[in-house]
Parts: C-alpha cells; structure tokens; sequence
C-alpha cells in the first residue's frame, strides 16, 4: 500500500479547497406560502485498496477515482403544511449501481402539526439511526457496514469505507428500491419537557414485492422512537455529528420486519427481521465538542437457505470523533459474528480519519484509513483482510 501518494492527494485537496469554495442555490418564490428550493450533493472519492485483479487468489494494489455520490434536490412548498422532495442520484461505486442517474427519494410529506406527519411515497425506511443519518452529515466518511444488512440495503456487508460489498456477508435479500422503500411513514416529533424530547417513526412498505418474490404480497413494518436529553434532534433525518452546534444525549430502538421475503439465492422464502438499539452524544469537552455514537443490531432470517447464514447474525459499532477549530480526527470500530458455523461471514473493521471543515457539511474535506478483517479467507482467495485508504470530498446545499 502506497502511503506517498494518499499524502499527496491529501496536501493537494488542502491546497484545492484553501483556494476558494463556492457555495450556490436557488429558491423560487411562487407566492406567500409556496416555493420550490433547489439543492445539490456531490461526494469525489479517491481510494487505494486491495483486490485480486489477476485472479491468482493474493491481492494486488488498486488505486480508484470514483464519485459516491451526486445528487440534485429539489423541495416543492405547496404550503406550511404540504411539500414534496424529489432527490436524483448518480453513483459509481466498486460492487455499486455503476454510472447511472436515478430518482432514489420521491415522497409527499403532509404535516397536521409537529406530532402528526406523514410522509409517502420513495424514503428511507426507519431500520436504524444510521439508515436515518444523513449522507450529507457522515462523520467517518460514510456510515458503518453493519448498517448495510437491513433490507433496504440488502442484508450484506460493505468495505472499503462501504463503497463495495464484501460477498461472504452478503444474504443476498433485497427490496424493490434499493436503499430506499416505497410506502407510508407517520412520523413525530416534540419536546416532553425543557430537557427532554421524543420522536418516532412507524410505517408500512412494499419491501420486496417483485414478480413471484413474496407471493401473499406481505408487507414491510418499520418502526422507530428516540429520546434526546437536553438538545433535541427534531428532524426526520440526524447527523453523525452536529460539529459543536449540540449538547445532547440520545437512545433509539428500531424494529423492521417482513413474512416470506424471497431468498434469492436458491428461490426459497424467508421470513425477515432486523432490530437495532443505538446512544449518540455530542458534548462540549475542553476546548472543542466530543461525539460519539455506538448501535448493535440483529438480523433473523428464519427459513433462509444455508448460503444467507453467512449474513444473519448480530454486530456493533462504536465511533467517536472531537471537533475543534474546523478539524475533528474520528475513529471507529465494528464487527459482526455470522450464524454460519464456518466462520464465513464474521468479520470486524476499524477505521481512523481527520477531517477539515471549510464551511462546516457544505465543504468538507476527510481522510481516511480502514482494516477489514475476515475470520476466514474471503472466497477464491488466500487473503482474509483489506487495507483501504480514502479521500473525500464534500460538498452540499
């Protein structure tokens, strides 16, 4: 692994984003109430890993050039009460979608009062915090890889800070929207007292209802409620860290399931479940802000064949970063044991990165270096472990 050239694109991203940063964005008043806002994401990725790129079983050097993410946002206000959120994605991921444009967010979002919103339509399931998290406001460069085994991101695991999947973890289960779900999500949120604030979520979804797959046409339930001490975390989505801006301690359990969902590695069905319970702090410490974050989570797939015990299992994470004079270094760590007897499927990952903050989530600049650790050698090869180092760039509105 070439540490040279991860310091020379370091030093040139420093220099790049010190020269000048440009922020632009767009709203169009239609009247006293309505308007439609214009936003935009862009993540650059440059990544040196390890791959078996001969096919001999050893891994060799890989140095990669990639965009994780690129996204126009567009937010239509009919009124206080009524809006709607189309989002378009373009990725190009190791193991990804490849290079194609898509609509991945498309939902109407209709508001009785703080306590009482529904949203419908193409959104993020409430599986987890992390699937809740923005991708905007990650932290160690992108959420952990034990949050990729709910189904909405297919029961697998993802390394190489989650921009390919490891194929030994993967169940191989996945919805009809990737990442996303298509139905109806009643959410809540509001203060219980001066310290103390609530927010839930519950809905219902098609989860993977495509063609013969779950032929009684079940559908996915998702639910989630948090608790914040002191600051809340209103919003529908969180942040991995609210870079000093917070001082607040909060707990969160979600639960998600679905009957008969198709194994679709040998045609069978199973029936799905996967819970989480995660903590989250950010709090003032010396001079700077402390954050951290730790969650575990289980994945049941009763009935499934042989091949997805190597996803089912249970795992954690715990990251933790400290944010002072736009810098926050940040590490993490999670692991997740397999049911599969062989080992196949268990693995844990550390990570350890800086970050410099331009312009707090709308230009940021992360570095970062990760070890994933296999119990047993990853299929085809004599190799059980990947070294992945990663710069990214982070620009958002």
């Amino acid at each position: 692994m070439n540490i040279s050239n991860l310091s020379r694109l370091v030093a040139a991203a420093i220099g790049l984003f010190a020269a000048g940063s440009v922020w632009a964005g767009a709203e169009l008043k239609i009247d006293d109430e309505s308007s439609i806002n214009l936003g935009f994401r862009v993540q650059a990725y440059a990544v040196i890993t390890e791959d078996d790129l001969d096919g001999d079983g050893s891994f060799e050097n890989l140095t990669d050039f990639r965009v994780r993410r690129a996204r126009f946002r567009l937010l239509g206000k009919i009124n206080s009460n009524i809006s709607a959120f189309i989002q378009t994605d373009f990725t190009d991921d190791l193991g990804g979608l490849g290079g194609d444009m898509r609509v991945i967010d498309a939902f109407v979002r209709m508001q009785y009062n703080n306590w009482a919103q529904l949203y419908a339509g193409l959104n993020m399931a409430p599986s987890s915090r992390q699937t809740l998290t923005s991708s905007g406001a990650m932290m160690a460069i992108d959420r952990p890889g034990t949050n990729t085994k709910n189904l909405s991101w297919g029961t697998r695991s993802a390394g190489r800070f989650v921009t390919s999947t490891i194929g030994a973890t993967d169940g191989l289960l996945r919805t009809d929207n990737l990442v996303r779900d298509m139905g109806l999500t009643l959410f809540g949120s509001g203060s219980l007292s001066d310290t103390s604030h609530l927010k839930y979520y519950f809905g219902l979804y098609d989860g993977e209802q495509d063609g013969t797959d779950n032929p009684d046409k079940n559908l996915r339930m998702a639910g989630r409620a948090q608790l914040n001490f002191f600051d809340s975390e209103p919003g529908y989505y969180n942040s991995s860290t609210y870079l000093g801006k917070k001082k607040t301690l909060g707990f969160g359990v979600s639960y998600d399931v679905q009957d008969e969902v198709q194994d679709a590695d040998a045609g069978g069905f199973a029936d799905y479940a996967y819970y989480s319970v995660d903590a989250f702090l950010e709090w003032p410490m010396g001079a700077g802000t402390l954050t951290a974050e730790a969650a575990y989570s289980d994945l049941d797939l009763d009935g499934a064949n042989a091949a997805a015990l190597r996803s089912e299992g249970d795992g954690f994470y715990v990251q933790a970063g400290y944010f002072q004079n736009n810098w926050q270094p940040w590490v993490e760590y999670e692991s997740w044991d397999s049911v599969d007897t062989s080992g196949l499927g268990d693995y844990d990952a550390y990570r350890i990165g800086i970050s410099y903050f331009f312009k707090g989530h709308n230009a940021n600049v992360k570095a970062g270096f990760e070890s994933f650790n296999s119990d047993v050698n990853f299929p085809g090869t004599t190799e059980d472990s990947i070294s992945s180092f990663v710069l990214g760039f982070f620009v958002t509105y």
